[in-house]
């Protein structure tokens, strides 16, 4: 969940929504102008952007290399050729500088429609301009291009783009389907748009235009999450396999789908694949990977790093350490270069418990990750390839515990009041584990991991990281007991190691101060405290931990569970893990706390599943905002309906799965498959350096398996979300583009549950 700044702010479009356009009216095509909604609608490069007293002011500390270097400016606008259009607005700047103010296409090859060097002084001056476009684009921006200039503040006001607005059209279809397919005996249903009162007819037509089942629609009313009324159509009678159905309903067609009972199968692989695409440190091959152009050489390989000892963006001196770690290895956590052990941690324990479900789950069987199974270097030695590929992380996590003796200065105790004058407090921080290492400012795109420019540093140690260690590297002992004992003896050590760190410097946190990384910040740990003790406890069932346990405001507890429960499942609320681990995993409570653990997770999954009749798209997932990531919700949640199915064999909870996942393929509001890969509209462009062809012809495509973030009403800060602000609700907040991080980034936090939910269901009882 790392927002990053492109090197040319914004992307053009492939074209993905299949839109056609026609001249409206003449029209105000700016997004508050006059800033009398704060920032919205705006963005900035280079530096934070600021409004108040109806002008936006954008103040930069470095004025880089390249005018693009430091923008002021508004994305998504739409220019028709041939018409006149007239730009109005008002600047100064603190003290006098050269500027461009441009109008030009979003993203490669950045073409201008007008271009204009000013002179920007103290005293507030009007600029206006009048230019014909001499080409349709209906993705446009405004910017202020204020790089190579003395640093300084530039304030906007009144700003005004009038002309004829270009209306787009989509071309989504009504009648939304899992555009991939349903499993055989899954409940299939579809979600219709329409403001009708009464029922309307369907069929079910095979691949020939035969119909194989037709009925009536039932109306649903009015989607809160979408803003638009909708219909349901059940079609779940149909059971037999076959492909190339279409569902038309009232004249209206869906994407062609199937009925497969295989249809999760692929889908696993390519899901799994993506940890070994995100891998530091390793040539990533050819023969691994589903296209050669996916193929790259290793990214920060040797990756021996220091402290931070520069000065941060708040302004804090950080004086470094005096060693050096190597820390080769782990995975990049999203579209950037930045390693952490806070989202690491989650993300590798979601695959071993994968594993563990394998092993413990409602019918245990072999691995369907065995060896041999997954194309990755390490297939053929021996060892679960599931387990190789969180190996990976594991020993890239444990390589960020400091060693014994090394004393490093931290933040102790909560500053987030004062992230300007942090109290940096030399500690000896044996044991304790660096939060991260990542380049030291972000980096533009395209970029591929093994041409980053940018010097890499460790950041600092911190408790959360220090109690992810401790959770992963314990858990890490179980599973690696029987096929690698030495180094099961290794993690659990370090595990250790790193639970008497924390329980020492309980209070060490990390925070927004950096450029270049994400914070992955946390001020309330009593969760992963709670998480460590669970997972040592499992493991080694001695009394310290059970102590711990016992005392925690967590224990046995669930989202939903009771009062104390935490919510969902995610990298800064990761309690519910604690007790997943001690509910599934053979441990020495006694079995009445082992059965209540497993009655807060049914519990769960019963208020998840409850949802899915209450929503118009059928999903277990109710929320009046949409936030950062939303569709990880609906996969985290799938991990709890999966256990519980384990737990009762109840039928109902793997298909509330299958519906969060119906969701992800295309049964939703934006007619769009998530996934890349899979479906008639599948996600194209995430924000990611490497798989950037949407800014780069010569950047490989996204590999097949790969979830965007999806969806997010609460967070604009992206030059692409930033116009969609007050313009769509819930479930509309989403482009397929590759500058919308806060929309459509990936990150191995989120594939992980995602890679847990398509495994459950293609083992599951709906594919018989």
């Amino acid at each position: 969940m790392i927002a990053s700044v492109l090197a040319m702010q914004g992307c053009a479009s492939d074209g993905n929504a299949g839109n056609s356009a026609q001249v409206g009216p003449v029209d105000e095509l700016l997004t508050n102008g006059s800033f009398a909604q704060g920032t919205d609608g705006w963005w900035a490069a280079g530096g934070p952007l600021d409004a108040g007293k109806d002008m936006g002011c954008l103040t930069f500390t470095s004025g880089g290399s390249n005018p693009w270097d430091v923008i002021f400016g508004q994305s998504g606008v739409a220019l028709a050729k041939g018409q006149t259009y007239n730009l109005r607005f008002t600047a100064s700047a603190q003290q006098p500088i050269h500027a461009k103010a441009l109008i030009q296409h979003d993203g490669a090859p950045y073409t201008s429609y007008l271009v204009q060097d000013i002179e920007l002084g103290t005293s507030a001056k009007q600029f206006e301009f009048t230019f014909t476009p001499s080409a349709t684009d209906e993705k446009t921006q405004f910017q202020l291009q204020l790089g190579t200039q003395t640093p300084t503040t530039v304030c906007v006001s009144n700003a005004s783009l009038k002309g004829p607005r270009l209306q787009a059209k989509n071309d989504f279809a009504e009648v939304r389907v899992n555009q991939v397919g349903y499993l055989p005996q899954a409940q299939k249903r579809a979600t219709v748009v329409s403001d009708s009162a009464t029922p309307l007819p369907w069929v079910l037509l095979d691949s020939q235009g035969k119909p194989l089942a037709e009925g009536q629609s039932q109306p649903f009313g009015l989607n809160p999450a979408s803003g638009e009324k909708v219909h349901i159509v059940d079609f779940s009678q149909v059971t037999q396999p076959a492909q190339g159905l279409t569902l038309v309903v009232n004249d209206k067609k869906s994407h062609p789908f199937s009925i497969d009972p295989q249809l999760y199968q692929k889908m696993k692989f390519d899901a799994l694949s993506f940890f070994y695409q995100q891998r530091s440190g390793i040539d990533i091959e050819s023969k691994y990977v589903q296209r050669a152009d996916l193929a790259r050489p290793a990214g920060h390989k040797p990756e021996r790093v220091t402290c931070f000892n520069k000065t941060d963006a708040k302004g804090n001196k950080w004086p470094g350490c005096d060693y050096q770690l190597d820390v080769t290895g782990g995975w990049y956590d999203a579209g950037d270069q930045g390693k952490y052990v806070v989202n690491g941690g989650i993300s590798t324990w979601t695959l071993m418990n994968f594993y563990e479900h394998e092993q413990y789950g409602r019918q245990p069987a072999a691995s369907a990750f065995s060896d041999g199974k997954v194309k990755i270097p390490e297939s053929g030695n021996g060892k679960n390839d599931l387990l190789d590929e969180a190996r990976w992380m594991m020993d890239f996590m444990l390589a960020m515990q400091v060693p014994d003796g090394h004393k490093t200065p931290v933040p102790v105790g909560d500053q987030s009041a004062h992230l300007d004058a942090l109290k940096l407090t030399e500690i000896d921080a044996s044991g304790m584990v660096f939060h991260k290492v990542a380049d030291e400012a972000w980096t533009g795109m395209p970029l591929p991991p093994h041409k980053d420019p940018q010097p890499r540093y460790l950041s600092q140690p911190s408790t959360a990281a220090t109690l992810n260690l401790a959770a992963t590297a314990a858990q890490c002992a179980r599973v690696w007991q029987q096929s690698d004992a030495p180094y099961a003896q290794r993690c659990l050590q370090a595990a250790e190691k790193a639970w008497q760190a924390a329980k020492k410097h309980p209070d060490v946190y990390a925070y927004d101060n950096f450029v270049g990384s994400g914070p992955y910040d946390d001020t309330q740990l009593d969760d992963e405290f709670y998480w460590a003790a669970a997972e040592l406890f499992a493991t080694t069932g001695k009394a310290e931990y059970l102590k711990a346990l016992k005392a925690s405001r967590y224990y046995l507890t669930s989202p939903k569970g009771d009062k104390d429960a935490t919510g969902d499942l995610y990298w800064q609320g990761v309690a519910s893990a604690g007790t997943i681990t001690l509910a599934l995993v053979p441990n020495k409570l006694p079995a009445a706390d082992v059965q209540q653990a497993r009655a807060a997770i049914v519990a769960t999954a019963d208020a998840y599943q409850q949802r899915v009749d209450q929503e118009g798209y059928r999903i277990p997932y109710t929320a009046e905002q949409y936030p950062w990531g939303s569709n990880s919700n609906l996969m985290n949640r799938s991990i709890f309906l999966g256990l519980a199915h384990d737990f009762t064999g109840e039928r109902k909870y793997v298909q509330a799965m299958s519906d969060a996942m119906d969701y992800l393929l295309g049964r939703n509001p934006m007619d769009q498959s998530y996934v890349s890969g899979y479906g008639s509209r599948p996600l194209k462009n995430p924000h990611h350096r490497f798989w950037a062809h949407q800014v780069d012809p010569a950047s490989p495509m996204v590999p097949p398996g790969v979830l965007s973030g999806g969806p997010n009403s609460i967070n604009f800060s992206d030059p692409v979300a930033a116009t969609l602000k007050g313009n769509c609700v819930g479930q509309t907040c989403w482009k397929d583009e590759i500058g919308a991080w806060t929309l459509n980034e990936v990150t191995v936090n989120w594939n992980a549950p995602f890679f847990w939910t398509a495994s459950y269901l293609d083992e599951g009882d709906l594919n018989k």
